[in-house]
């Protein structure tokens, strides 16, 4: 039995760090994308309200091939519909490259969206692996929080480095092809025999009937979107507002992950932190220190500080995946990981809507708005907190 355990142990970790470099690769793509997207979309003609509305209706695209995902976890091969999934994402991006008006971007970005069914099988693939909640934690840890955190230390500002050389065009076709690199090996991940990944049962009805999932779920939306919505069109402010060059917001971007990294050491080395509502405390506070100090800021290295403490935006998103792998009975977890897709891209659909008018009206009522929410859903993680822990310590804990 020890042998066995060994073995499976072993199989696991391997896996673990095939899925890593996958993420290595598909994240540092995000890298290179997202930093400078909203420039990009202003640089073929988009008007604020404009920008809000590619980036919404993008998200509303995402919503829309999310619904239907945990249908197709439950049925196809967890590695061909991640690997697949991702290779249709990184044609989406070299579409996106080749267009000259805003509105023509649309066709890339349906790819594009449609790439995103490959992470509710990635994440019941991860899950699968650990058999204990502490273990799934520091899985997703090291995969959704780690690996995304080390890959955007380089590309955003690489991002910007060839932004400012060959146009932002460029940005996507790199978002392409590393892309593309990250589908590759996800075709070549084995799957342990021993991996738990329970399919086919449970509904969206069941999931939202346990009140911890829906505590966690409304938690989860109004965080992703309170703090999407100060941060989506930040990369302008600093550009219109402030003079800050396309290379530097772009090294932004680096420093901003390198925070993410920082933390993420954190929940790995500090006890206190590896509960995972703990890592969202620290995480949304981080948010609204960063939010303070691109609004009172006027200094390049302030913000540079803004953007080392908007690294917590990644490791409080990446956080609810493992607090979702803790409450939620195996059963359900292709569902709740589905769920988990579509909560986050709800809260990055609604919050571009809101920000583009907002920015019309005053650069800077976006992230204010941004830094009242994080403050608020700083005490909101506590209080959920509080009534899941009250809660289980009278039931025996969903494991």
């Amino acid at each position: 039995m020890g042998s066995d355990s060994s073995l499976n142990s072993s199989a696991a970790r391997a896996t673990a760090w095939r899925l890593f470099a996958g993420s290595l690769l598909n994240e540092g793509a995000v890298g290179f994308f997202f930093t400078l997207w909203p420039l990009y979309i202003a640089s073929l003609g988009a008007s604020p309200p404009e920008i809000g509305l590619v980036i919404g209706i993008s998200g509303i695209l995402r919503l829309l091939f999310l619904l239907p995902s945990s249908w197709l976890v439950d049925r196809a091969s967890l590695r061909l519909l991640v690997a697949g999934m991702r290779g249709l994402a990184a044609l989406g991006f070299l579409l996106c490259a080749a267009v000259r008006e805003w509105w023509q971007l649309f066709p890339g970005l349906l790819a594009v969206n449609a790439g995103v069914i490959a992470f509710p099988a990635l994440s019941t693939l991860i899950a699968g692996l650990g058999r204990e909640g502490e273990e799934r934690t520091r899985y997703f840890t090291l995969i959704y929080t780690v690996a995304p955190s080390i890959a955007t230390i380089a590309t955003p500002a690489a991002a910007g480095w060839l932004a400012e050389r060959w146009g932002l065009r460029s940005t996507l076709i790199a978002a392409g092809l590393t892309t593309a690199a990250a589908a590759l090996v996800f075709a070549t991940v084995r799957i342990p025999p021993h991996a738990t990944v329970t399919r086919g049962g449970g509904s969206y009805r069941e999931l939202l009937a346990e009140r911890p999932i829906l505590l966690v779920a409304g938690l989860m939306v109004t965080t992703i979107g309170g703090m999407m919505l100060g941060w989506v069109l930040a990369p302008n402010y600093l550009q219109e507002v402030h003079g800050i060059s396309l290379e530097r917001i772009g090294w932004l971007g680096s420093i901003a992950a390198l925070g993410s990294t920082l933390l993420s050491l954190g929940v790995s080395r500090i006890r206190w932190l590896g509960d995972p509502f703990h890592t969202l405390l620290i995480a949304t506070a981080a948010v609204a220190g960063g939010f303070t100090l691109l609004l009172l800021g006027s200094d390049f290295r302030i913000f540079l500080v803004a953007y080392l403490l908007r690294g917590g935006f990644l490791v409080a998103w990446s956080a609810f995946y493992a607090v979702f792998g803790v409450v939620t009975r195996e059963h359900l977890r292709s569902r709740v990981f589905a769920l988990a897709e579509i909560l986050g891209g709800l809260g990055t659909t609604v919050a571009p809507f809101v920000a583009g008018p907002l920015y019309k009206i005053d650069a800077r009522l976006p992230l204010a708005l941004g830094l009242g929410l994080s403050v608020l859903l700083v005490m909101a993680t506590r209080i959920v907190h509080n009534i899941i822990v009250q809660r289980q310590s009278t039931a025996v804990p969903v494991r």
